[in-house]
């Protein structure tokens, strides 16, 4: 178990070394020189009953910090689908995570990165992806594919480092989406809150 635990340590300090190294190469993609803590990703996965049909949507699963929480949380793996551009990340993602389901591909296609994968009821998406460094554009075609897949009653689980919402507020307004903070996270570096968005009920 020692030995284990020794070889886990090794993996995880050669991750995040390729997660800064990633991140000096492209901040704007990658949100943070460091992944996500344990505290941030059961704060995330918190969100999500384990008891709902259908599957959990991970967007930007870097090396796994959410991923790993889900499923402490009790997602089953094979109702678990991350979604990554980064191929060195995907490469990580599924050798830390064999039983999962990890689709190398841009979440602006996430309609048809889950039709072509055979993915059917998504109940939840969790994004792990920093929103507001992307251009409105990009964040409103990411934001309209989420909710596009997900059915009327299905929500996004979003974090973010700023003290505002992390989804500008005319994209939100555009796709009729509600945010509701949850927690904040303040043993995670940097300190994180979490969000999550939901259509407004029409009246």
């Amino acid at each position: 178990r020692g030995r284990g635990m020794i070889i886990e340590r090794q993996r995880g300090g050669r991750n995040h070394l390729r997660f800064f190294n990633l991140w000096l190469q492209n901040p704007t993609n990658i949100g943070s020189i460091v992944p996500s803590s344990k505290n941030l990703g059961a704060a995330m996965a918190a969100e999500i009953d384990p008891a709902m049909a259908g599957a959990v949507v991970e967007l930007g699963g870097g090396t796994g910090s959410i991923t790993a929480a889900l499923l402490r949380r009790g997602i089953a793996p094979s109702d678990l689908v991350v979604i990554e551009r980064e191929p060195s990340l995907c490469k990580i993602m599924r050798e830390r995570f064999p039983d999962i389901k990890v689709i190398c591909g841009d979440a602006r296609e996430l309609g048809h990165l889950l039709a072509a994968a055979g993915i059917g009821y998504v109940k939840a998406v969790v994004s792990g992806l920093p929103l507001l460094s992307l251009s409105k554009s990009v964040e409103h075609d990411i934001l309209q594919q989420c909710f596009f897949v997900l059915p009327p009653d299905g929500y996004m689980v979003q974090f973010t480092y700023v003290p505002r919402p992390p989804v500008t507020r005319s994209v939100a307004s555009g796709l009729n989406l509600k945010a509701t903070r949850t927690s904040w996270v303040l043993e995670n570096f940097p300190p994180a809150s979490v969000w999550v968005y939901r259509r407004e009920l029409q009246i």
